[in-house]
């Protein structure tokens, strides 16, 4: 029997390479918009604002005479709309090849566009042009699809039990793409955007929004990881690691502070406008995405402390802690050792064998015998035959814990981990932790926890978030340098663009 019996396979391989779906769809999708666009580009609708009568009850209408034109040899002007919402629309199609300048409006408001027909498309101010609507359809549907594929993937892990940084890059994903499917979807649908040049504003914008809309959310979030900290270092002491959630809180208010603040230090530094946005977007970016990495690390680190093996298991590893002066377990190692023995007992009570326990745990330099020793010594008392018990004592570390058990198991069962069922017992906090060394180690392992108090959950959360950046800091990084290249093309878009304006006449 192998652990894909009991629903805890290795992943299946090629796991991301569904992502390549997104080759033909992106091809697709430019292939349909330059089509489109074509088809519909030798007309072109310009929105202008327009004022309240003198009365206040109803917006002037302006005709197609209040169209002047300079070179009526390029373009003319076809129709006017007026919308409930103080604008109006005017259309314009293309005559012949060639620039010129056009103004719409009275004496109370004079709206200036620069036009151009190329190979018979109209441009206004450069960049705007018809038929880019399909252009943000499409962004919808990459969003959409993309968000659905990092879900399958997620999804996926989950169903197998693979919880590790591959699982909380899939939840990021799943988050960061779905909020900007829910963006521009709605943007879509209400009309939000109405030229090329607003599209372009609007991807530039966009992680600006998601930091704003995220803004209070992880104020409360920074506050409740301070506080969480205090009281872990009042009652487990001052070390680096019982930090984390202040640290965090402090990086995290300094980049909002410097998003902030950015335009008053580019200008004190004399730095162009087309840069200071473009860092702007960059610290932007970062923050949504270090915010989406972060949720993504709570959600999972919760899923992985949610569940328990599926059922009876081979092997138990105990997952050792800190023991008393006396060489007795702790609470927090107890809880482990219990949870692990009571689960062994349902499972065979509904007619599975019995379970090999694995303490595993080393010595201190404070402890008077190893943490394994004592679980071992716990687990005899507790009515637990010595036969049943696999003692493993070297380890210091989580990641040690599981290579050296998988030794000792495969040398107990003279056969490979694989072919066995193991699962482990650890505190509830530290399960996604399990998964991720036990998969280090190379070994499918199922796992369980027991409950612990509050405010142990917040650092626990934080140190994932922290492992998963420093152990996977390139992948970070390429995802990261992927998602400000959008922005970053969206920015060259505007920087290409001429600037319409608007003038009030007095």
């Amino acid at each position: 029997m192998t652990n894909a019996a009991a629903g805890a396979a290795f992943p299946p391989k090629g796991l991301w390479r569904r992502f390549l779906l997104l080759i033909p769809l992106v091809a697709a999708m430019a292939v349909g918009c330059y089509a489109h666009i074509r088809s519909v580009c030798s007309t072109y609708e310009a929105w202008t604002p327009v004022f309240l009568d003198d009365n206040g009850e109803g917006f002037d209408r302006l005709g197609l005479d209040d169209v002047h034109i300079g070179n009526t040899g390029v373009v003319r002007a076809t129709d006017i709309a007026y919308g409930a919402d103080g604008t109006a629309c005017v259309t314009f199609e293309a005559v012949a090849d060639g620039t010129t300048d056009v103004t719409f409006g009275d004496d109370k408001l004079s709206t200036y566009w620069s036009m151009e027909v190329r190979n018979g498309a109209v441009l206004c101010a450069g960049i705007n042009f018809s038929g880019w609507k399909s252009i943000l359809v499409c962004i919808c549907i990459l969003f959409g699809v993309s968000a659905a594929l990092c879900a399958s993937v997620l999804v996926q892990l989950k169903r197998t039990r693979w919880f590790d940084y591959g699982m909380v890059a899939a939840c990021g994903g799943t988050l960061f793409l779905f909020s900007q499917f829910l963006l521009f979807t709605l943007l879509l649908v209400h009309g939000g955007l109405r030229s090329f040049s607003d599209l372009a504003y609007m991807l530039t914008s966009a992680a600006d929004v998601f930091a704003l809309v995220g803004l209070v959310p992880m104020a409360l979030l920074c506050l409740l990881v301070s506080l969480s900290n205090l009281v872990l270092i009042r009652r487990e002491g001052m070390r680096p690691v019982n930090l984390l959630g202040i640290i965090v809180s402090v990086l995290w208010l300094a980049a909002m502070w410097l998003w902030n603040e950015w335009w008053t230090i580019a200008a004190a530094a004399s730095m162009t406008a087309e840069m200071a946005q473009l860092v702007q977007s960059a610290i932007a970016v970062a923050i949504a995405y270090g915010e989406c990495l972060l949720l993504a690390t709570m959600l999972c680190a919760w899923m992985a402390s949610r569940l328990e093996p599926a059922g009876a298991m081979d092997y138990l590893v105990v997952l050792g802690c800190g023991i008393r002066a006396d060489g007795t377990p702790s609470p927090l190692l107890a809880g482990r050792v219990d949870r692990a023995r009571e689960f062994d007992a349902a499972c065979v009570e509904a007619g599975g064998a019995p379970a090999t326990f694995v303490p595993s745990g080393g010595q201190g330099p404070d402890e008077v015998i190893s943490e394994a020793q004592s679980m071992r010594d716990y687990l005899v008392s507790c009515g637990v035959g010595p036969d049943r018990i696999v003692l493993e004592d070297r380890p210091a570390t989580t990641n040690q814990n599981m290579e050296f058990s998988r030794e000792v198991i495969e040398e107990h069962a003279g056969r490979d981990a694989s072919e066995l069922l193991v699962g482990f017992s650890t505190t509830n906090y530290h399960v996604f932790r399990g998964y991720v060394c036990a998969h280090r180690s190379g070994m499918a392992v199922q796992g369980m926890g027991s409950r612990t108090r509050a405010y142990f959950w917040p650092n626990a959360f934080l140190r994932e978030f922290a492992g998963l950046l420093a152990s996977r800091w390139k992948g970070v990084l390429v995802t990261y340098a992927a998602i400000e290249s959008v922005y970053a093309l969206a920015e060259y878009a505007l920087l290409l663009m001429g600037q319409a304006s608007t003038v009030f006449v007095a």
